[in-house]
């Protein structure tokens, strides 16, 4: 039987193992040096933990500026998101992992990499029934968005619903340069049952005869600064969406479900 000191011994050996493999990671990527106009992916959240993945995004290095101070420990760089420069730590920042590419099979010629058709922009695209936008998760979109004209009684579209909730609550980017760029990740859209527009209950230029469509809505907020990234997380609201005068989807009264826990991530 394996005694408690054992276990004890046998815990602390594991954690030392995985503390060295932790150096000796950050060591690897502390010393690989970048030049301008390198290729790189900046963690911009500052955090390697393996749930902030997601959170790398292709930048290129640029030159310091007067009175940066390079001291080692940091680049300047421009993300491709947004075209802003933030600063990027040496334990954050790391080359473009490229895709492995498949496998040939037996007896076959390897596949031909062909590049790939040019994505078309996410911003002042028309959207709804007739063309629907599949915006990336990284990009700022150009608000307000151009709607599709729509009937008071229609019922919503839950792409353009995400879009006019992204506008809504504030997304934004900022000219090179300039910080403070907002995020907002719609991450569920439930649709609820059509009503009547209530004076008592909505807001807005409708009236008597308007529908209404009630929409609970989950997102997060992000505003991204130089030195770190504030995070509102776990928004749930309902959004009343009804048909105003120009035939576009817009949000009249709300009602709060779940106030959004706020964090701030330094880079």
């Amino acid at each position: 039987m394996v005694s408690q000191e054992a276990r004890h011994r046998a815990s602390v050996t594991r954690f030392a193992l995985r503390s060295l493999l932790l150096i000796a990671a950050t060591d690897v990527a502390a010393n690989q040096t970048y030049q301008p106009g390198d290729r790189v992916e900046c963690n911009f959240v500052g955090s390697l933990a393996p749930q902030h993945e997601k959170y790398f995004e292709a930048g290129t290095v640029e030159p310091f500026q007067p009175g940066d101070q390079p001291d080692g420990s940091w680049y300047r760089v421009r993300a491709d998101s947004n075209k802003v420069e933030y600063p990027c730590r040496v334990e954050h920042i790391r080359e473009i992992r490229a895709a492995p590419a498949p496998a040939a099979l037996p007896n076959q010629p390897a596949p031909t990499r062909v590049q790939p058709a040019a994505r078309p922009a996410a911003t002042g695209q028309v959207i709804g029934r007739n063309a629907t936008a599949a915006t990336p998760a990284l990009d700022f979109l150009n608000c307000p968005v151009q709607q599709d004209a729509v009937e008071n009684g229609d019922e919503p579209d839950r792409d353009v619903v995400a879009l006019v909730i992204r506008c809504a609550k504030g997304e934004k980017a900022v000219p090179a340069g300039q910080e403070g760029a907002v995020k907002v990740d719609v991450l569920n859209v439930q649709i609820g049952r059509s009503r009547d527009w209530s004076y008592a209950q909505d807001r807005g230029n409708a009236s008597e005869g308007t529908i209404v469509y009630p929409v609970k809505a989950t997102y997060n907020v992000r505003t991204l600064y130089r030195a770190a990234t504030e995070v509102e997380e776990g928004w749930v609201r309902i959004l009343n969406f009804y048909v105003n005068a120009f035939g576009e989807w817009q949000i009249g009264s709300e009602e709060n479900v779940r106030t959004a826990a706020t964090k701030r991530i330094d880079n």
